[in-house]
């Protein structure tokens, strides 16, 4: 099953917390001040009130909106209903737009009503716009103090009532409406795509109920491969849909999608998912097993103990929910946020996903029936919603003081500021919030937002064998390239596979995906936060990720990226809940280099001297406080009898750490002294992290982590052996529209899979590390590499400008020896203007900001060799020799050196395909060329047009072959006999080149050029990143074990040390923390644990003392109870006898 697919944002840069957050508070406050009834209804339990708040924010009380939410005896709409039929599976797709002249305005406050339409009308009454609005909201959140408002602008021309409002003190910003769409199709087919996931979309399914027979979950490969074979079949045309008649027609006139899709097709057949565990090693059929999903987790284990949800509030956000249900007893409130009049499920997904999380039916029981529900209904039954409805419904929830939150929902746009402000919001409020970290498996680097945020638990799913499910997304995160390197998500794992759960009918039903696995957290987070209400407010966001984390069971064979910290263990963290003590960690919590599978990436490739730094990317987990900040700075400590010395290790991180969370990004190289020294080295950071008190307490709180670090070094390669990798040029998806290199993936336009050798070139990056060669990732300018440590440069699918400083420097380092790879791809703007995105309900246009690649700024850059790309679109298979291949939507040469070498081929002409739907086939398509510079010491240049054959998004025939053989050429000057063999004439120069497309806003997205009083012009050339390498302070300390995380304490060990006043006298004064930090610690710590208040020098004494202690407890407790009983039975007979003058004569 699909999790809603949302489009959701997020700034890299944090807003500060405490505008945030004491406005949530004053919002709450204020409300509840001035409670006034009013008209408005919604309901609560098994009746309804009548209520509303009029709020005095530096104004008069305003006059309430008045709103209508009442249920509806209206019958749900059948055609989307995923019940219809026990034997069809459910196909989604999600949509986005952006809603034309509706932009929601938000302000650094939360406003009554009035207020913010004075606010509204002084920005734009002195302004050109023609006409502006502020559209009503009807809904409960209506009546309460808002931050935002949505507002209609019609202008002639410009963006002068956008800038009028930008430039209002009380506006924090102004963010086109999106409006998402959620397409729910039934599919006559009896086989989950769990084990073979043949579609473009993803999919829910129903397995037969428990009265049907077991027989019918059997599944056979004949029809499973004769489906991937329709299908494939079915993708061949470019309009991606099936069609009759003059349905074709009008598909041909535009054969693009009618709004901005995200999903994608399977990547590979015939394996249910993308890595076993390590118990599986060959491919099989697996039988699927109803089973209840609270009994696989012992649910039933805290059940026991009395605690099943009672006093938490949980709130699902989906398509509403009937409050006649039999499954559900404690319906505490149902609220509706769309424009239908009603507040029941008209599809099933919302039923489902709350029965998970507190269905009381015996037959799909869920993880705490005694939990209060909270529905809020934000999608419609014709699967619609928008931005501002989950703005005004978070708000509501957090006025309700909501403890969990469950959303199933996500999408790769990480740029719609008001939705991941809000986010930030929630959860800074104490809402934790689950959300599903997406459908886009097995592809790495597809999280979905908000999931990949750090103060959100994140989810991905699993089987009931324990495998990572083929749909569930992979790490890393992306929106911190190109500069930097992703983060560790999801945060954890758990069933997500023929899951039972109710159905709207009042019955159970089977379904999986992310949005399934997610509610079986927020179940079992619903139920480990009732068994811990004793304890007050020491359960938050952090607190409970914490708990999740550190009791989480790790899958083997399973690198971190693709199962987080590991598989729920319910019991597990209930007893680590139990003994909490507030406290800060990380995530991962030890960096270990030479761990694989876990430590994936990093584990694959050795440390060396000259090598760009290795960045590891870890999370902050603040349980202390909502806010918080790093003491002085994180220190490292190399362990000198292991080593350490020959690291260097720097450091950025967030300077606050809100909401609950941070980043701590660790940049490792080697010290020169170590470039022909081979071995490990060890050591362990230090960090320190510092909260505000809390209520009644007067110092703050304190804790102090230690990560252990642990890498394998290397003589440095020489120069024939390292590549490095071009990040800097390669742009994605969000915040502009970089359409997909494969034209016939209509169901997935998008390129937001961010181009990175360990994200959609992950397969080749395998390859060639398997082949020996070394890869190193460029994130800045070509400025900012010495090309004599590198035999390669590779510039693959680039769709950024170049600097002219960088098209100086490439020209001097080829000729000093630096040689080329280039992989490219299509560019046509006749072709760019026909794929563009047409919304029927928006009328809004969406054009792509670039082709696959920038073609234009390849062409600037290849100039200097006489080198040019042309704009002409080729498709087609083709042989090389006895090597089969495929040229995906791919360019051609347009310019080319004589003495070089060509390879031509005959294709098909697709771009006349796309634009006038006709076949033609071209003979003689240059589409590879090799090139050696005059140069005495020139390197060498290969041009190849296409990348799909190297790209993990939609690989259908790989030509790593091709790029080894490349890089022979490249590093050694060897050309291949099968290139000669089938070398073609020269390419005759073209006077025409293709043009930059007129009125593009890739400046909008770029680092290189921008716009200057409506003038394109070239940026400065930004400065070479420099980190500052951390200034060590050595230990003279080893760990022994071969693992440093063996030893590791759960969360639940107390970690967080006293205010300053009641540590031990040792640990005060002047510069204690710099002093504990920056001598050998005072005590031997378990690794990740804080020191303890003990004297390493004593430990060995206090050790001696209690085994000798033991020893003779032991000794007594041995002797007495082996005393003989006879003999003590014998004395007191005597005894008794003579008393009774029973002794025996003599």
């Amino acid at each position: 099953m699909k999790c809603m697919s949302r489009w959701k944002s997020l700034k890299y840069t944090r807003q500060r917390v405490f505008g945030l957050e004491t406005n949530a508070y004053l919002y709450v406050l204020t409300a509840l001040l001035f409670w006034i009834p009013t008209t408005y209804t919604t309901e609560s339990g098994q009746s309804t009130y009548q209520g509303t708040a009029s709020v005095f924010v530096g104004d008069k009380v305003s006059a309430p909106l008045k709103s209508n939410v009442q249920e509806s005896g209206m019958e749900a709409n059948e055609e989307g209903s995923l019940c219809a039929n026990k034997k069809e599976k459910v196909k989604i797709k999600y949509s986005a737009s952006v809603v034309e002249n509706e932009y929601i305005v938000a302000y650094n406050g939360y406003y009554r009503q009035e207020a913010r339409s004075r606010f509204i009308a002084a920005a734009l009454n002195d302004s050109n716009v023609i006409h502006w609005e502020i559209l009503p909201r009807f809904n409960p959140a209506s009546d309460y103090p808002s931050d935002f408002d949505v507002v209609q602008i019609q202008e002639n021309n410009g963006h002068d009532g956008i800038d009028a409002l930008k430039d209002h003190p009380a506006v924090k910003r102004v963010t086109p409406q999106r409006m998402v769409v959620r397409h729910l199709h039934l599919v006559d087919d009896d086989t989950p795509d769990i084990y073979f996931n043949l579609t473009s979309e993803e999919h829910e399914w129903e397995e037969p109920s428990e009265d049907e027979s077991d027989d019918n979950y059997g599944i056979l490969e004949d029809d499973i491969n004769e489906k991937a074979e329709q299908k494939s079949q079915e993708s061949i045309d470019l309009s991606g849909e099936k069609c009759k008649g003059s349905e074709c027609a009008r598909i041909k006139e535009s054969s693009w999608p009618a709004s901005r899709l995200i999903r994608r097709s399977s990547l590979t057949l015939g394996t249910a998912f993308w890595q076993t565990t390590g118990r599986h090693t060959s491919r099989r059929l697996l039988r699927a097993i109803p089973r209840q999903i609270t009994s696989t987790l012992q649910a039933d284990v805290l059940w026991s103990m009395g605690i099943t949800g009672t006093g938490i509030k949980v709130a699902v956000f989906d398509t509403g929910l009937s409050k006649t249900h039999p499954h559900f007893k404690l319906i505490k409130e149902r609220t509706n946020w769309t424009n239908e009049k009603t507040l029941d499920d008209g599809l099933g997904h919302g039923t489902f996903v709350a029965g998970v999380i507190a269905s009381s039916g015996k037959a799909c029981l869920g993880f705490a029936p005694d939990a209060e529900l909270h529905i809020y209904r934000v999608f419609t039954n014709n699967q619609v919603s928008y931005t501002s409805w989950f703005l005004d419904a978070f708000n509501y929830a957090i006025l309700k003081k909501v403890d969990v939150l469950n959303l199933s929902i996500g999408g790769p746009d990480f740029m719609d500021h008001p939705f991941v402000d809000k986010v930030w919001e929630l959860t800074a409020n104490r809402v934790i919030m689950v959300s599903a970290i997406g459908n886009d498996g097995p592809l790495y680097g597809t999280l979905n937002n908000p999931a990949d945020q750090m103060d959100v638990i994140g989810v991905g799913g699993i089987n009931f064998e324990d495998q990572i499910a083929r749909f569930s997304s992979r790490g890393m995160t992306t929106w911190e390239l190109p500069q930097g390197y992703g983060r560790v998500k999801p945060d954890i794992v758990t069933y997500g596979t023929l899951v039972q759960g109710s159905s709207k009918e009042g019955k159970c039903r089977q379904l999986s995906g992310t949005s399934v696995a997610s509610p079986v957290v927020a179940g079992a987070v619903t139920l480990l936060a009732s068994g811990v209400l004793h304890r007050g407010g020491i359960i938050n966001p952090a607190s409970m990720k914490q708990a999740l984390m550190a009791s989480a069971r790790r899958l083997p064979g399973v690198n971190m990226f693709e199962q987080g910290h590991g598989k729920l263990d319910l019991v597990k963290a209930y007893q680590v809940l139990s003994k909490y003590k507030p406290q800060a960690s990380l995530s991962p919590s030890y960096i270990d280099l030479t761990e694989c599978q876990y430590m994936w990436p990093y584990c694959t490739q050795p440390l060396y001297y000259g090598a760009m730094p290795t960045i590891i990317n870890v999370t902050i987990l603040n349980g202390m406080g909502v806010s918080g900040h790093i003491v002085n700075k994180p220190v490292w400590h190399p362990y000198t009898p292991q080593n350490g010395q020959y690291i260097n290790v720097a450091f950025t991180y967030s300077e606050l750490l809100w909401p609950w969370s941070g980043y701590l990004a660790v940049w490792i190289s080697v010290n020169e002294s170590a470039h022909d020294w081979e071995g490990y080295a060890r050591g362990h950071i230090s960090v320190t992290i510092q909260s505000p008190p809390e209520e009644g307490e007067t110092q703050p709180r304190t804790s102090y982590i230690k990560l252990p670090v642990k890498a394998k070094i290397i003589p440095t390669p020489p120069r024939q052996k390292r590549i490095l990798w071009d990040q800097f040029h390669n742009l994605r998806y969000p915040p502009g529209y970089f359409p997909r290199d494969n034209l016939r993936m209509k169901n997935d336009p998008l390129d937001w899979n961010a181009d990175h050798i360990h994200t959609n070139f992950k397969d080749m990056y395998q390859h060639l590390r398997n082949s020996g060669y070394y890869i190193e990732v460029l994130g800045s300018p070509f400025t900012c590499f010495n090309a004599q440590d590198y035999g390669t440069l590779m510039i693959v699918d680039p769709e950024e400008e170049y600097f002219p400083e960088e098209v100086t420097k490439l020209r001097r380092d080829v000729e000093n020896g630096l040689s080329i790879i280039l992989f490219a791809d299509w560019y046509n703007v006749s072709v760019m203007k026909k794929i563009k995105f047409y919304d029927e309900n928006t009328k809004q246009l969406w054009m792509p900001v670039t082709g696959g690649s920038n073609i234009p700024a390849l062409n600037y850059l290849l100039a200097s060799w006489g080198m040019a790309l042309s704009d002409g679109v080729y498709e087609g298979d083709y042989s090389l020799g006895d090597r089969d291949m495929y040229y995906a939507t791919g360019t051609a040469l347009a310019q080319f050196p004589k003495g070089g070498t060509v390879i031509r081929k005959t294709l098909k002409n697709q771009a006349k395909e796309v634009l006038e739907a006709e076949n033609e086939n071209v003979e003689d398509v240059p589409i590879l060329g090799f090139h050696q510079d005059p140069s005495k010491t020139g390197g060498r240049i290969t041009v190849y047009g296409d990348s799909n054959c190297l790209d993990n998004s939609h690989l259908q025939k790989d030509c790593f072959w091709l790029l080894e053989a490349l890089l022979e050429y490249t590093m050694s000057g060897h050309l291949a006999s099968i290139f000669t063999a089938n070398s073609g004439a020269p390419v005759q120069p073209s006077s025409e080149l293709p043009a930059k497309m007129e009125n593009s806003n890739l400046y909008k997205h770029s680092k290189v050029v921008e716009h200057t009083l409506g003038v394109e012009q070239t940026r400065p050339l930004p400065d070479c990143p420099a980190v500052m390498v951390s200034t060590p302070q050595p230990l003279n300390i080893s760990n022994k074990n071969l693992n440093i995380h063996v030893g590791l304490k759960l969360l639940s060990q107390p970690e967080m040390l006293p205010a300053v006043k009641m540590m031990p006298m040792e640990l005060q004064g002047e510069n204690s923390v710099a002093h504990v930090l920056a001598h050998p610690p005072q005590v031997v710590a378990a690794e990740g644990l804080a020191p303890s208040l003990y004297n390493r020098e004593r430990i060995p004494t206090l050790a001696v003392l209690s085994l000798l202690l033991l020893a003779l407890l032991f000794c007594y407790w041995y002797c007495t109870r082996n005393r003989p009983k006879r003999r003590r039975n014998k004395f007191r007979k005597v005894v008794l006898a003579a008393i009774n003058g029973r002794l025996p004569s003599v």
